[in-house]
């Protein structure tokens, strides 16, 4: 679990989830307002917009699409979900985890995301435009793309993991915190501005610079 870093660094606390009772997946409706219950490989409707879950757990999803537009999750955990859509526009992210789980695109534009933690799981597209993201920790994942474009970042770091491209543009950075992430391309390098990477990362960005400012590498 993660422990409390530098000032600098993602500011979380273990999410420990204990005395869950099982949850009736009858109960899993839009606006829901589900507080203390484990869902294990639920059955669920069309959509969960608005619904809010409170110490909460959800494992096992197997679904063609996870609505979730303008939800609530607090202090709450996805778990090995296998989902090719997961559509979260407008949610708020509080003390929350995604863990172990298989995720085409994940829509979380215009979300507030504070005190998470996305740990070994392998994402599609994830869509973070515009979102506001504070003490966050993406741990041992896998992306095809990563878009903060227009996000407000603070305290965000990774730990082993890969990217095929990271953009940032008009993102605005504080904090930002790339040293372990792996990325095979680049947009937005505006949105580096509070950023931190390493020596070999920028050895490898040269090429990518240079092409952003019009010059050519040449021996």
């Amino acid at each position: 679990m993660v422990r409390r870093q530098s000032k600098s660094g993602p500011r979380i606390d273990p999410l420990v989830l204990r005395d869950l009772a099982e949850g009736d997946a009858a109960a899993l409706a839009p606006g829901a307002d589900l507080d203390g219950l484990r869902f294990e490989q639920p059955e669920l409707p069309r959509s969960l917009a608005g619904i809010t879950l409170l110490e909460c757990e959800l494992s096992g999803i197997t679904a063609e699409r996870l609505e979730l537009r303008g939800a609530r999750l607090l202090e709450s955990r996805l778990a090995r979900c296998s989902v090719p859509t997961v559509s979260a526009h407008g949610s708020s992210w509080r003390d929350a985890e995604i863990v172990e789980s298989r995720i085409g695109a994940i829509e979380v534009s215009d979300a507030e995301l504070r005190r998470v933690v996305v740990e070994g799981s392998k994402l599609g597209w994830v869509n973070l435009r515009g979102a506001n993201i504070a003490d966050v920790v993406f741990r041992n994942c896998s992306f095809s793309e990563l878009d903060f474009g227009g996000a407000k970042i603070a305290r965000v770091s990774f730990e082993n993991c890969v990217t095929e491209k990271l953009t940032l543009t008009q993102a605005r950075s504080e904090h930002l915190d790339l040293r372990g992430l792996e990325f095979g391309a680049i947009e937005g390098f505006e949105g580096l501005r509070g950023s931190t990477l390493s020596p070999e990362q920028v050895a490898l960005m040269a090429e990518m610079f240079a092409a952003h400012f019009g010059a050519t590498v040449a021996d």
